[in-house]
């Protein structure tokens, strides 16, 4: 899309660019850019002076070495959005000065809110370990011979590549001794970050490498995985000694500070007011409303907290509105902005699903809105993502479940790859059968069929209050899997699934479209069509099944399915993104980010290209749509993919890491 800017009346600036929503006035994330890790001010600036500019001298800090190297790079040629960018960003200086010095000072501040050098380490390691586990189910035809190759890339991070018979391999981001550095000082090759950050930084960058504590766990570290010892190769001992590791980095992680003062290290934020800036909250312009109803940013509250949630250790920031409220915000270090992007529209897309839910009579009586949480990127590495102190995963429920009866939560996925070994040991492919047996070992002796209900039992012991959160869980669950199915998204992983304990409402927001990255179409070849697992039926009860979530997934079909609604023009909008990033991904495919908005005329996919895959992708989610909202004799098809969800034939051929036993 092409850039465009509009100058209200009321001295508020909204700007759009290649589609996504900066908000000048209210949104710190109107004022980032999508490549680099400070605001957009400064880039933009920089590629308004000139289209080309001067060289570059760029410091490198090795953390673990305490060495350093300077290099030159060749000149950077600023890109036409950045320089629409500068042309807007200018604009709104010179319309609003007090204002954008206050965001800027805001996104500044946000560097000392990174985690810290451990708790970064024990990320990346849980992504290694996550990736793992999909490469050891994509070949778990041949458990005992799946190995794991180490290539090392310009940046000096390990990549694993799968070396067994299947073709398609999968690029994982491993830790290794050779990358054990890499979270601490990579962040300062970027020529776009600032002084103070930089300074930040360097510090940061010297503490860590003087830390006694780091250069023991980085000699035990490579002493690990030392890949010359034989065996080590094999991919389930590369994931055994992740999940040594992640524990070990986990109990560490726990040592540390639950919660900090900022006006120890965040003066700006901590001396911040109404009086200082008219700034509205973090997202509040994601939801159309009249600005007169925008709440904006009283103050920051004193003391941050430092909770583990979403795979990442977040910190918690309270903020308080100008009605008095306090807001709780989540600073996450997660993602690539081409991730999170994905997600975004994800969210954008169910906001807007949202208003033609409360249109209908059948859906609005029955209460039925998406849970979606406010999420603004501050850097592509960082997000603000609204939270609510009361959430709790449905992985963190069975791992309390699994500390108190003193069991391995992932002993079961352990489990499953040994059963496959030993069949396939013997010479014999592993049967239907066998799979089936294996989920009714687990049920039977490791995961029991009430967990999550005895879980509720103790949480809400009053019968009213038990009723009502069970009955605003069947709802929301409802909605998600429908979501799941006719959007063609992302599986359910227990892990991204966000309960709120005080409503019961249900919240994802790592939630993308599944396309094959081959072909670039929706991948719809999925063994159950959404999460309803064996605690979550025995939760919901058959009552709760058959009853509030199949009418909840009727209702919501039979309302998106509205001519007048126009979803499949919404779909194309949305898609046409989806399928560009694809693309741009598919291009790029060995590099380290994707910048969607880096797209050029030459480098566009082509038109008839784009407008077939879309409309391809539109139609299979409007036929699912069609198919669902129909009825055939009295009886609709949602009873059929309810059953289909809950049936252990389609359970067992599910990923273990999916846990189909919860």
């Amino acid at each position: 899309m092409d850039t465009t800017t509009k100058i209200n009346g009321n001295n508020t600036t909204t700007t759009k660019i290649n589609g996504c929503n900066h908000l000048g006035k209210a949104t710190i994330a109107g004022i980032t850019a999508s490549q680099t890790t400070t605001t957009a001010t400064s880039a933009a600036n920089t590629a308004a002076t000139t289209a080309t500019a001067a060289p570059t001298t760029t410091t490198n800090t090795a953390a673990g070495l305490g060495a350093s190297s300077t290099t030159t790079t060749g000149p950077i040629r600023a890109s036409i959005p950045m320089v629409r960018c500068s042309k807007i960003m200018q604009v709104q200086r010179d319309l609003h000065p007090i204002l954008l010095y206050s965001l800027e000072g805001i996104v500044d501040q946000m560097v000392w809110f990174r985690e810290r050098w451990d708790e970064e380490v024990l990320r990346q390691l849980k992504l290694a370990l996550t990736k793992c586990q999909a490469v050891a189910f994509e070949n778990r035809g041949a458990v005992t011979e799946l190995t794991t190759g180490l290539l090392v890339e310009e940046h000096g991070e390990v990549v694993s590549i799968s070396q067994s018979s299947t073709p398609r391999s999968l690029r994982t981001l491993t830790a290794s001794s050779r990358n054990w550095s890499r979270p601490l000082g990579l962040a300062l090759k970027t020529s776009f970050i600032s002084t103070a950050a930089s300074e930040l930084w360097t510090r940061r960058v010297q503490a860590t490498a003087q830390d006694p504590v780091f250069q023991k766990l980085k000699n035990q570290f490579t002493t690990d995985f030392n890949f010359d010892i034989p065996g080590a190769m094999k991919l389930h001992n590369l994931i055994g000694m992740l999940k040594k590791w992640v524990k070990l980095m986990e109990a560490r992680s726990k040592l540390g500070p639950k919660s900090f003062l900022i006006e120890d290290k965040c003066r700006f934020l901590s001396n911040f007011s109404s009086s200082t800036a008219d700034v509205e909250l973090p997202g509040e312009f994601l939801t159309p409303k009249h600005s007169h109803y925008n709440i904006r940013i009283a103050r920051f509250m004193p003391r941050a907290e430092i909770v583990h949630k979403h795979n990442t250790a977040a910190r918690r920031l309270y903020i308080r509105g100008s009605n008095g409220k306090i807001y709780p915000y989540l600073v996450v270090n997660d993602a690539s902005m081409g991730e999170s992007r994905r997600e975004e529209r994800v969210l954008q897309l169910l906001r807007m699903l949202n208003q033609f839910l409360a249109k209908r009579k059948e859906t609005a009586k029955r209460q039925l809105q998406f849970t979606v949480p406010k999420v603004v990127a501050v850097s592509p590495q960082m997000r603000l993502v609204e939270d609510s102190p009361s959430s709790v995963s449905l992985l963190d429920i069975y791992k309390e479940w699994s500390l108190k009866h003193k069991v391995e939560y992932d002993a079961p996925i352990s489990r499953y790859y040994e059963r496959l070994a030993v069949v396939q040991s013997r010479g014999s492919q592993v049967s239907h059968q066998v799979l089936r047996d294996i989920l009714k070992e687990v049920q039977s002796n490791m995961v029991p069929r009430s967990m999550l209900k005895d879980w509720a039992v103790r949480t809400f012991p009053t019968a009213t209050d038990y009723f009502a959160f069970r009955k605003v869980f069947t709802s929301q669950l409802a909605l998600l899997g429908l979501a799941e199915f006719i959007l063609h998204l992302t599986r359910l992983n227990p892990e991204i699934l966000q309960v709120e304990r005080n409503s019961g409402l249900l919240s994802v927001f790592y939630f993308k479209f599944d396309i094959d990255d081959t072909t670039g179409e929706l991948d719809a070849n999925r063994p159950v069509p959404f999460r309803l697992t064996p605690n979550v039926a025995e939760f919901l009860t058959t009552v709760g099944v058959n009853g509030v979530l199949t009418a909840s997934m009727i209702a919501t079909a039979r309302c998106l399915v509205q001519p007048s609604f126009q979803l499949s023009a919404l779909l194309k909008a949305i898609l046409r993104d989806e399928i560009i990033a694809w693309d741009k991904k598919k291009k790029d495919d060995n590099s380290k980010a994707v910048d969607v908005f880096q797209i050029t005329p030459d480098e566009q996919i082509e038109c008839d290209v784009l407008i077939n895959t879309v409309t391809k992708a539109v139609n299979a989610i409007m036929t699912r749509l069609q198919n669902l909202a129909q009825f055939e004799g009295g009886e609709s098809k949602v009873s059929t993919l309810v059953a289909a969800a809950n049936s252990p034939d389609n359970l067992c051929r599910m990923d273990p890491a999916w846990h189909p036993w919860l």
